[in-house]
């Protein structure tokens, strides 16, 4: 399953990241597991599995902040007790960039054409830093490219650098 990153501005800083609404349904899923059980008469070991899954996924994180005004970048993934990442200056980036990856091709260097890209591949944004430091903040099926590269356009945007291939 992939979950669509969502962007939005949270005060002077643009974040990147998991959607609230996913950690909100994880967790009613996980109460309706337990609602459910409780009815039923207990968990069992499977069930106890499934609950502690689903309570899990609540607490997983994948977000990026970009704050110009503060110069600052950080990533967090992981769970939100636990949650580690990259730290950097905004200043410090110099390029955000669409890399496409042709599943099944050995030389990526000579893609094939849009419409004929092979099912399976994949548009990626990736951020470089003047230090020579590339960080993925995210991947997607290629058919999705536009989308990423509208998001990707923003990030620039805050960030002041350019968007290149």
């Amino acid at each position: 399953m992939q979950i669509r990153l969502s962007i939005r501005r949270s005060g002077s800083a643009l974040v990147y990241g998991i959607p609230r609404w996913y950690r909100i349904v994880s967790w009613a899923i996980a109460l309706v597991l337990v609602a459910a059980s409780a009815f039923s008469g207990g968990f069992g070991a499977p069930g106890l599995v499934i609950v502690a899954v689903a309570a899990l996924a609540a607490l997983y994180q994948e977000r990026w902040t970009f704050d110009a005004e503060a110069d600052a970048c950080s990533g967090r993934m992981g769970l939100l007790f636990a949650a580690k990442g990259p730290d950097f200056k905004a200043s410090d980036v110099a390029r955000l960039r669409i890399d496409v990856f042709a599943k099944g091709r050995l030389d990526q260097g000579s893609l094939p054409p849009a419409d004929k890209m092979p099912y399976g591949s994949q548009a990626r944004l990736v951020l470089d830093t003047k230090s020579g430091d590339s960080y993925m903040l995210d991947s997607v099926p290629f058919r999705r490219r536009a989308d990423l590269e509208s998001t990707a356009l923003l990030i620039a945007e805050e960030l002041g650098v350019p968007l290149g291939d």
